[in-house]
């Protein structure tokens, strides 16, 4: 949507036609991102290439690279994100504050550690490789927890107290200008791990914004990156900033660009990608976003209720995604409400939330 302005050529891959980006672009092409053969016959005749997701098949983009294609964000830069182990180590080498951590190649390994007390209860478990959305992490405060996890490579990390969770977005183009974009704070669903509201500012002290930008500028500099970075934090109540993890894509945390910044973070990507300018991140007014999440108890073909109010409240916008099936809290949407007023922000999207249901 953000190119169509530009008359930008697109091209998709997808697994299928009734997705929700096949009606927006020019050519959409069915297949499998994570296989070798779909993501090759689909590059090889292309310019510029992003990701909307990390699980992509990575010996495809590195061949597609080979060929002179250019590629956002790079696949040796993908790769190590794609493993939290890595991704952990990466911050280490950059003397980024993270929580503690030991890696694991197997739950076997993790038990092992235990048992030689190594490791000490109560500790987050987080799968290594395709955990996104609340999925691969789970609290373990018991030996018993551990039965239900699967024998994978993993993270036993720090539980930290958090304070506050927050997040911050950069972009990065082929000559170096770089833009950031103001730090959000998020507020999770607790049953599912998914991000349940997302404030515009962050309310911080301007010396942890500032750490969350040179950690920003620190990380693209370092790696010659290109392309658009969403990066989240712990503020723990001790005061320290913890980077959590990245991910090298357009991000949940910077949905409310669209109706609060003057350039939107998908506009921004598409800026870095053509070597244009970066666009300008400053804020036009505060926002407020909510996921609408599939309904616990339904899963079936999608149904929204309760988008008639609004539609009526001054300066709340629906994204609806068009995905046709629901199911428990699946991503179905997304409402930025945006404004003056803080307070006015939470009352209403407190409002909307209650009435908004995505059932069938």
């Amino acid at each position: 949507m953000a190119a169509a302005p530009w008359h930008l050529e697109l091209h998709i891959l997808d697994k299928s036609r009734d997705f929700p980006a096949a009606p927006y672009c020019h050519h959409f092409t069915e297949g499998d991102f994570s296989s070798y053969e779909d993501v090759i016959n689909f590059g090889k005749n292309l310019d510029l290439l992003t990701i909307e997701i990390e699980n992509v098949n990575l010996s495809a983009l590195k061949a597609l690279k080979k060929m002179g294609k250019e590629i956002f964000p790079d696949p040796e830069f993908l790769e190590m994100v794609k493993d939290k182990g890595k991704q952990n180590n990466f911050f280490r080498d950059l003397q980024i504050p993270t929580p503690s951590f030991s890696s694991f190649e197997s739950l076997a390994e993790l038990e092992s550690s235990l048992m030689r007390s190594e490791l000490e209860l109560p500790f987050v478990w987080k799968s290594r490789f395709e955990g996104y959305d609340g999925k691969g992490v789970r609290l373990v405060s018991k030996m018993e927890d551990l039965e239900s996890l699967p024998d994978s490579p993993c993270l036993a990390e720090e539980l930290v107290e958090i304070e506050k969770e927050l997040a911050i977005i950069i972009s990065r183009n082929a000559e170096g200008r770089i833009a950031v974009y103001d730090p959000v704070e998020m507020i999770f669903e607790s049953r599912a791990n998914l991000l349940d509201i997302l404030i515009y500012p962050a309310k911080t002290e301007e010396g942890v914004s500032l750490d969350m930008r040179q950690t920003a500028m620190k990380i693209v500099s370092k790696t010659d990156y290109r392309g658009i970075l969403a990066i989240e934090f712990f503020l723990d109540k001790k005061g320290r900033l913890l980077a959590n993890e990245m991910a090298p894509r357009p991000h949940n945390s910077g949905h409310h660009t669209i109706e609060c910044c003057p350039c939107s973070q998908y506009e921004q990507l598409l800026r870095a990608m053509l070597s244009l300018p970066p666009g300008d991140c400053s804020r036009i007014q505060q926002g407020l976003m909510f996921n609408l999440l599939g309904h616990p108890a339904h899963s079936g073909p999608a149904v929204i209720r309760g988008v008639d109010l609004l539609h009526e409240t001054p300066n709340a916008h629906l994204h609806w995604y068009g995905k046709k099936e629901t199911r428990p809290f699946r991503k179905m949407g997304h409402v930025v409400i945006a404004g003056r007023d803080r307070n006015e922000l939470l009352e209403k999207a407190e409002f909307l939330k209650k009435t908004i249901k995505v059932t069938t």
